[in-house]
């Protein structure tokens, strides 16, 4: 089987329409995000293609745009909302059954996330466990270790899988940044994944493929998902489309993830068997 043969997995793309956004977002592209268009980026990487929408920071919880895109996709599609504790238990149902299957977490300007260890919060996160989703990470560069332990913590003995957004968005130390550490303690008690995806968010100079590699070693290569980030909000260049191909051909690399060369296996791994696993896609 050709690498473009395979089904290929994008687990972080947004979509939206133009001029989208609260009125208090810091930043509201005036362009529209389509799936189409989505479509025509990764069309040249994979011919099976299928996607997870992630909700996008200035749209906040209403994830309108996002159900109706799953619900047109014939499966094709899985979502990771945002939602706060005022969610009904009808409103995440109907999620489920389009095809959500975790939530964002995105609350920049919060000290220390300090709500997330509420009894709101702590009781969000048990509801979205029963369902089955994960709770996925969203920090700036060389946060990850504090609000990653701070996350573990509110979660306690709740299930939830964690996704770390963007490579885990360390800082300048790389693959010596405290949320490797924090994240093999996290290890003990729930799943943690990572998404390879954004390398244009980390620190300038940063070897993506070394975090790639560090992040296989620490979580392992079954708990691995590749992502776009497309539409590159607030950061959009022609150069993005080159940093994806090589990110989504990096699986194919020899040595890839570690010091042996990779068989196919891994390259199925990381472009849809460990999607599949998490999202629960019917491949």
């Amino acid at each position: 089987m050709t690498r473009n043969a395979m089904p290929l997995v994008d687990c972080h793309f947004h979509l939206f329409d133009a001029a989208a956004g609260m009125p208090a977002a810091r930043y509201r592209p005036a362009y529209a995000a389509r799936i189409e268009d989505w479509q025509r980026l990764l069309a040249p990487l994979g011919s099976l293609l299928y996607g997870v929408v992630v909700q996008t920071s200035f749209l906040g919880t209403d994830n309108a745009a996002l159900l109706a895109a799953l619900r047109a996709s014939a499966g094709r599609l899985r979502g990771v909302a945002v939602v706060d504790p005022s969610v009904t238990d009808d409103a995440l149902a109907a999620m489920q059954a389009a095809g959500v299957r975790g939530i964002r977490l995105n609350l920049f300007g919060d000290p220390g996330w300090a709500r997330i260890g509420t009894a709101p919060w702590r009781a969000l996160f048990a509801r979205v466990a029963a369902l089955g989703w994960h709770v996925e990470l969203h920090t700036g560069n060389g946060q990850g270790g504090t609000l990653l332990a701070a996350l573990d913590a509110a979660l306690g003995h709740c299930p939830a899988p964690v996704v770390l957004d963007h490579f885990g968005r360390p800082g300048a130390e790389g693959s010596r940044d405290a949320v490797f550490e924090v994240a093999a303690r996290t290890l003990l008690r729930r799943q943690v994944w990572v998404k390879l995806s954004a390398p244009y968010r980390l620190p300038p100079g940063t070897d993506w493929r070394s975090l790639a590699g560090a992040w296989s070693r620490l979580v392992g290569q079954d708990r691995l998902l590749l992502g776009s980030d497309w539409p590159w909000t607030n950061h959009e260049s022609a150069a993005r489309a080159d940093e994806c191909a090589a990110l989504f051909g990096w699986p194919c690399e020899p040595g890839a993830g570690g010091d042996a060369p990779r068989d196919r296996g891994f390259a199925e791994s990381l472009r849809w068997r460990n999607a599949a696993a998490l999202y629960r896609f019917d491949l």
